[in-house]
């Protein structure tokens, strides 16, 4: 058992080794592999396509005729709103998923491994000894869907555009590299390179470029739209692997092979259809049929039944989301002002229980696992909620009566008028049903659930979080600052904010995660926003579409369809 820790003596102590480890970046600047005096390179970045086919050690060669061509059709649930990635209206992975593959991004990350980023329209790039001047080397005879050339030009535009859209567009996802840059024109062409000037050493910079909602949009073709944006799917004039095809809004969306596309060879489809279906068991009747060849997402019972039934046929992928299901406590309102209530609700849910009532997760604390910087398993398993459940629970009412509540006590949890959300509540109220805490679950509409949350007016919340980036600086802001969006406990810690802010600051990765880690424990600690189980997403994919993969962690990041082909027969 982990004993009950206050946590402002180990803040202090993690708030010093903070401060040491990012004292030597104005000295240092950021480390690589490879440093020159004024510059350091960015080590490993290739031009040279590489294979991702989900068969191990298959390597695709563009000569063999039975690789080219095929239709790959996905069914999903809506229509794109909007295909300007820049914008709030295109939130949704509805948008990106097939809006994305008409358009390029300066970098980009690697579909399976969300920590590794690869060249798109920059082959290379470096940041200056400063750490903050960024400089990218741009692809040459790169032409847009139009048949104009693109240019550096194209990449001011559109980063600028990301951090300040036009008027009447509401920011998006993309405008997240404005933390990193307060003035728009710290983004500048010079000697044709694509040239950015942070406002300070920032180790997540290039993870939120690399974001699938930075996407390069041409100036001319762009600023000729009343409004300036490529809302409309058709509209869509980028650089890459496929163009805009057929439209019939409420049913399909076609993508067609770009066969000017910059990389040689790709894209080995010759189209995507994209099918709007509504209805969940519509979409998995249409799989099942082969009708269509894969869904980006689907439950647990899905995927079991498609196991069972289709071995040999369907593949589904399971891969650690970038999301999970929460228990979250108000600080502000009793009995969770206290920490011990707050550390007997984690000792009272047994996370194998989580598994069997809501399907197959994952363990972890504040970043989701499988990260680059999420807590090593053996530094999770000691945590409290961890560990042996009956002794877990025996602890949670002995801090229950210390708190005053020998016999329990009676509460609320919040949750959406969503299955899933409820089901989730119910299972949480289940669980502190064992050590005498009474839950009764209250389901709210969209709406008024936003409201809710947002003036704090809760005793306890069920809820599901998804984040659209892996990233420490996409997570701990807006959940664990004092000013976070997303913070609903109210946790707000001096010392925590300033923890994530030096953490942000940090270019050496290795460094970077000890302090993370450190602070990951020292949040779990609050006891405010409980994780008790991280997901598990399920992709199904007929085994004849070869190269496919689920996407990474983040069902809101782009998938890599130029290298995907259709075995003939399948």
């Amino acid at each position: 058992m982990v004993p009950l820790i206050f946590p402002s003596a180990r803040l202090a102590i993690w708030l010093l080794l903070a401060l040491v480890f990012v004292a030597g970046i104005g000295v240092s600047g950021c480390t690589s592999e490879t440093d020159v005096p004024g510059i350091t390179v960015v080590p490993s970045v290739t031009t040279t396509p590489v294979s991702t086919s989900t068969t191990v050690g298959q390597v695709h060669n563009p000569a063999d005729s039975h690789i080219r061509g095929g239709t790959l059709r996905i069914a999903q649930a809506s229509d794109p709103a909007s295909c300007d990635l820049h914008s709030a209206s295109a939130l949704s992975y509805q948008s990106v998923h097939p809006c994305s593959p008409m358009l390029s991004q300066v970098i980009t990350v690697s579909t399976s491994d969300h920590s590794a980023i690869k060249p798109d329209l920059a082959v290379t790039w470096s940041v200056g000894s400063d750490g903050v001047t960024w400089t990218f080397d741009m692809r040459e005879g790169v032409t847009w869907h139009d048949g104009t050339s693109f240019t550096v030009d194209d990449a001011v535009f559109s980063l600028r555009r990301a951090i300040d859209p036009p008027a009447g567009i509401a920011p998006g996802r993309a405008s997240a590299i404005g933390k990193y840059i307060s003035d728009p024109f710290q983004v500048t062409e010079q000697n044709g390179r694509l040239v950015v000037r942070t406002d300070s050493p920032a180790a997540s910079f290039l993870p939120n470029l690399a974001s699938t909602y930075v996407s390069i949009y041409p100036r001319h073709a762009t600023d000729a739209l009343n409004p300036p944006s490529m809302t409309l799917f058709e509209s869509v004039v980028g650089t890459g692997p496929f163009r805009s095809g057929e439209v019939i809004r409420g049913s399909r969306y076609g993508l067609a092979r770009n066969d000017v596309y910059y990389m040689p060879d790709e894209p080995y489809l010759d189209a995507v259809e994209f099918y709007v279906m509504p209805e969940p068991a519509v979409r998995l009747a249409a799989l099942k049929s082969h009708q269509v060849d894969t869904i980006a997402i689907i439950t647990d019972a899905e995927a079991q039944s498609l196991e069972n039934d289709f071995t040999g046929r369907i593949t589904v992928f399971r891969t650690p989301s970038a999301g999970g299901n929460t228990v979250q406590m108000n600080l502000h309102k009793a009995p969770f002002d206290d920490l011990r209530v707050r550390r007997a609700v984690n000792l009272a849910i047994s996370r194998p229980d989580a598994d069997l009532a809501l399907g197959q997760g994952y363990q972890g604390v504040i970043l989701p696992p499988g990260s680059q910087f999420a807590l090593p398993l053996d530094l999770v398993s000691q945590l409290p909620g961890y560990g042996d459940v009956t002794a877990n629970r025996a602890e949670a009412r002995r801090l229950l009566t210390e708190a005053g509540f020998p016999n329990g006590f009676s509460t609320t949890i919040h949750t959406r008028a969503n299955p899933f959300f409820q089901t989730l509540s119910e299972f949480v109220a289940g669980q502190l049903a064992q050590v005498g805490i009474e839950v009764k679950v209250i389901p709210v509409e969209a709406v008024a659930y936003q409201e809710l949350i947002s003036s704090g007016d809760f005793e306890m919340l069920g809820h599901s979080h998804s984040f659209a980036l892996d990233d420490p600086d996409a997570i701990l802001p807006s959940h664990y600052s004092c000013s976070g969006v997303e913070n609903y406990p109210g946790l707000c810690d001096p010392q925590i904010d300033e923890l994530i802010r030096l953490q942000s600051l940090e270019m050496n990765p290795d460094r970077r995660a000890e302090m993370l880690w450190g602070l990951e424990q020292l949040i779990w600690e609050q006891d405010a926003k409980v994780w008790f189980q991280w997901s598990n997403r399920r992709t199904p994919v007929w085994s004849n579409v070869v190269g496919m993969e689920p996407g990474g962690s983040s069902l809101y990041q782009a998938r890599n369809l130029s290298r995907v082909y259709i075995e003939p027969g399948g």
